[in-house]
């Protein structure tokens, strides 16, 4: 069945013409246009208000991120730096995802992804920025797409996901040189060199200074600890009586004289305990020397007289102490008695080991 062209107005009967056969059209043939006209008018209220709604969301969405770039209009390899700006309600959820950068993007290279700075404000809202820095190395106009960011949905509504705006982006050459002018080759720089022979030197000097300083207090030590030979082939005690009696011819009248007595009394004691002892104790002081006197068990009192003579040489030759003839003879008389008993102590300890 073919129906005519109806029309329908306001305030006033439906009329129908005649379809293209020439016959009148039926009841149920205008009804059924009419219909189809009703239908047709509310898909066009429905397709306004859909259009409308995501205009609205848009401009709302487009208020929520900002997109700003420092450039739109670059060298190739030049760089752009694009900030994000989103604002955040009162409701700390707000936000579920922030930017999502791709793997790659087509004709473009990010350079650079900073991290998303966070402000908050007074009245207990935030915002959100983040700047990334993106170059070309195509020529050509071409469109930084829009990246997704997503916001929590009201109540009982789901996550919506909004994209930042996209914008376009000129990459181009630099542009020649139209003059056509010949230039003059650039003079030498003259560059600095950092001459660091002087450092090597010094960082080489200081440990190979320390070592030789190592090494000279090693063998010094050494040397110092070593038993003195003797060239005498007189017995330690022999050769200690000889020398103490060569001493005892010394004018103790004169202060010369004096503190010579002295500093050979101790150097005579000294060589005496060291040839026993086999070691060298000239650069022992006094206390060092009673130390090893009393390793060889000596009386108590011996120890005490020897004490007493060391002393008094000690005060002659640092603090230049003059003492009378008779105090010199008795200091001789107290290394004398203390070497024999040395020399009786060390015989009686080799019968001891050795029956």
């Amino acid at each position: 069945m073919t129906i005519g062209r109806c029309s329908f107005a306001k305030n006033s009967d439906s009329f129908c013409t005649k379809p293209d056969n020439g016959q009148p059209a039926t009841n149920n043939d205008l009804i059924e246009a009419y219909m189809t006209s009703r239908k047709k008018h509310w898909n066009s209220i429905r397709s306004g208000l859909t259009v409308c709604f995501c205009f609205c969301v848009q401009v709302i969405f487009c208020q929520e991120l900002q997109t700003i770039t420092d450039k739109k209009d670059i060298l190739i390899g030049e760089q752009i730096k694009v900030t994000i700006k989103a604002p955040l309600p009162l409701s700390a959820n707000s936000l579920t995802k922030w930017l999502v950068l791709p793997d790659s993007i087509p004709h473009f290279e990010i350079v650079e992804t900073g991290k998303p700075d966070t402000t908050n404000f007074k009245d207990d809202s935030k915002a959100i920025e983040q700047t990334i820095t993106i170059t070309s190395f195509d020529s050509g106009r071409w469109v930084f797409p829009g990246l997704p960011v997503e916001f929590a949905g009201d109540a009982g509504k789901p996550n919506r996901s909004v994209q930042t705006d996209s914008f376009y982006v000129n990459v181009s050459y630099s542009p020649p040189d139209s003059t056509n002018e010949l230039r003059d080759i650039k003079p030498i720089i003259a560059v600095s060199i950092a001459d660091y022979f002087w450092y090597y030197i010094i960082g080489g000097s200081i440990p190979l200074l320390l070592i030789i300083y190592l090494l000279y207090r090693y063998f010094k030590k050494r040397q110092q600890n070593a038993p003195v030979k003797s060239s005498s082939k007189l017995s330690p005690f022999d050769e200690a009586m000889l020398e103490l009696k060569k001493i005892s011819q010394f004018n103790l009248q004169d202060a010369a004289e004096i503190k010579s007595y002295h500093i050979r009394l101790a150097e005579i004691f000294k060589h005496y305990l060291g040839r026993k002892q086999s070691k060298n104790l000239l650069n022992k002081t006094t206390g060092d020397l009673l130390i090893s006197i009393k390793e060889m068990n000596l009386p108590a009192e011996a120890v005490s007289n020897l004490a007493t003579a060391l002393r008094c040489t000690d005060a002659v030759k640092f603090a230049k102490y003059l003492p009378l003839s008779n105090e010199s003879e008795d200091c001789l008389q107290k290394i004398k008695e203390t070497i024999s008993l040395t020399e009786r102590s060390a015989g009686s300890i080799v019968k001891t080991t050795n029956p």
